[in-house]
């Protein structure tokens, strides 16, 4: 899975940026308990495989390719958690770079994961979700700084959420219930 960002913005709209990643700093720092965010979403499978998702006002589908039963009307939820690594981090990294003050022109994400159908089929003990991810995050800049270069790195690689949600274990509390 390959996904780009290519610079679009205009000096006015990094400046406008900027100003809005440095609100928000401001913000927080004023107000800490504004930074804790609850992020929802809703999903029906009522057609075969195909499950119709909703996130804030937006309408996703999420179903597996044909050789496993789907339709192939849209990515599976494993593709939609590495498109979720590759656009975070394409975000992190843009935001942290603007409050740098690193000029970004593309970034691209390469990633990928392995998984062991056995395990989702229950047929063995393997894991049923991704037993390795790799990644490439390739940031295109005329930045010379190569303080501010390993600063960035160092965020990117840290402060990605989606990241740190593959990364770190994370307290689920989940339930399956009958109607």
């Amino acid at each position: 899975m390959s996904t780009t960002i290519t610079k679009t913005d205009t000096t006015t709209e990094n400046g406008e940026l900027k100003q809005a990643f440095s609100d928000l700093i401001g913000n927080l720092n004023r107000n800490p308990e504004g930074a804790n965010l609850a992020v929802a979403v809703s999903s029906t499978l009522t057609d075969g495989l195909v499950a119709n998702i909703k996130v804030r006002d937006f309408e996703i589908v999420a179903d597996e390719p044909e050789a496993i039963g789907g339709t192939d009307t849209g990515p599976n939820p494993v593709e939609y958690v590495l498109a979720g690594l590759a656009s975070c981090q394409q975000i992190a990294i843009k935001a942290h770079a603007t409050v740098l003050g690193i000029d970004v022109d593309e970034v691209t994400v390469e990633a990928e994961g392995e998984l062991d159908l056995q395990g989702f089929l229950g047929l063995s003990d393997a894991r049923p979700g991704f037993q390795k991810v790799t990644f490439t995050s390739t940031i295109v800049t005329s930045e010379t700084s190569a303080e501010k270069l390993k600063k960035l790195e160092k965020l990117a690689t840290t402060n990605c959420p989606v990241l740190d949600i593959i990364q770190n274990e994370t307290v689920v509390d989940g339930k399956v219930a009958f109607a």
